[in-house]
């Protein structure tokens, strides 16, 4: 029961996801955007956290982290958008969306951290080293060179 509510949620979640990176491809660069930064903080943020501990392809943990990380920086001069990042956050949402689909009890695990972030972005207190550096799981040490690049791994390496 707890796991198909869980899952309901997660597919509530996506659908905001989705509306939300429309937002990202839309909104002027250097506009103030708090809220959309409060929402990309909590679906990334969730995401990110899903994907620090289950096994996901490519480089797509390191991306999530690096989005997310985008997004405090971003929080933290001002709540001003950079445009330049704007397909790589939409992206990042679409990647987080599926880890989260992974494992939707974890998902729901750490969303209260993920509401927490985005609670200080809108209060104005977050703070440049908001987010942890991310550490890779012994797990997937040994399975990151595997397979074909993904897109994820094409955008992280982009110098925007």
């Amino acid at each position: 029961m707890a796991k198909a509510l869980a899952r309901r949620a997660m597919l509530e979640l996506q659908a905001e996801m989705a509306a939300i990176g429309h937002q990202c491809l839309q909104v002027p660069h250097l506009s103030e955007q708090r809220e959309l930064l409060s929402r990309l903080a909590v679906m990334l943020g969730v995401g990110a956290e899903v994907a620090a501990v289950v096994p996901v392809l490519g480089d797509n943990r390191a991306g999530l982290h690096q989005a997310l990380e985008e997004v405090v920086r971003m929080a933290c001069d001002g709540c001003r958008w950079s445009a330049p990042w704007a397909a790589h956050l939409h992206f990042a949402l679409e990647v987080a969306a599926e880890v989260m689909m992974d494992d939707t009890v974890l998902a729901m695990r750490v969303l209260p951290g993920a509401r927490a972030l985005a609670g200080d972005i809108m209060a104005g207190r977050i703070r440049p080293h908001a987010i942890t550096p991310l550490v890779t799981p012994e797990h997937y040490k040994n399975k990151r060179n595997a397979g074909p690049p993904d897109a994820m791994r094409e955008v992280e390496t982009c110098n925007v």
